[in-house]
């Protein structure tokens, strides 16, 4: 089985464009790009369920509108290998979830996620208008114990992403790559970059 997974760092963009930054480039993505790309952040898909993946992830933004209509296979199989073909998505041939993660992760250049007090906020009034309670939605300000826990390993990280320089002077490197898989499902890191030399087709 093939998985995917999001590879890239969201910028803010003068003129609110949808900025993405792989390695040292920045790459603008537009229409259906942004949500197949935002379908495959922080998680890893095997490649037959991204389309559905993708289709769920409009219905949740744009509630009450029918998205089934706007969302042809032939423009996402376009959109999709243009993604590809940039380097803004990464894949593994694997038989596992798991071994597909580690292959990737094994591999990657990963960055710790900053959110500004502007996207905390955004965040915050989205999550209140969907019911969450206030107390809850409010947390978004906070750190979470997740965070904090891992915060002096996060420090590094923001010298040198290169997740094998970790694994390599690691007395337990099957430890570690479970931590930055785990800080990566929690929306803590991006993936930068995936050494595609690393990557087998």
């Amino acid at each position: 089985m093939r998985w995917y997974t999001a590879v890239g760092v969201k910028m803010d963009q003068p003129g609110g464009s949808f900025c993405v930054q792989v390695g040292a480039e920045k790459k603008i993505l537009s229409g259906m790009e942004i949500y197949i790309w935002n379908a495959l952040l922080w998680s890893f898909v095997e490649e037959t369920q991204i389309y559905e993946r993708m289709v769920q992830l409009l219905k949740a933004v744009f509630p009450g509108k029918n998205v089934d209509e706007k969302t042809g296979k032939d423009e996402f199989d376009f959109c999709f290998r243009w993604l590809s073909g940039r380097g803004l998505i990464a894949f593994r041939d694997c038989d596992t979830l798991k071994e597909a993660a580690e292959h990737l992760l094994k591999n990657a250049i990963v960055v710790r996620v900053m959110r500004n007090g502007g996207e905390r906020f955004l965040m915050f009034c989205e999550s209140f208008s969907c019911g969450t309670p206030f107390l809850k939605a409010i947390r978004v300000f906070r750190k979470e114990p997740l965070e904090r826990t891992y915060q002096e390993f996060l420090l590094e990280i923001q010298h040198c992403g290169e997740v094998r320089q970790y694994l390599e002077k690691a007395e337990q490197p099957d430890e570690i790559l479970e931590i930055i898989h785990l800080l990566y499902q929690k929306k803590i890191l991006f993936i930068r970059s995936v050494k595609e030399e690393m990557i087998e087709a």
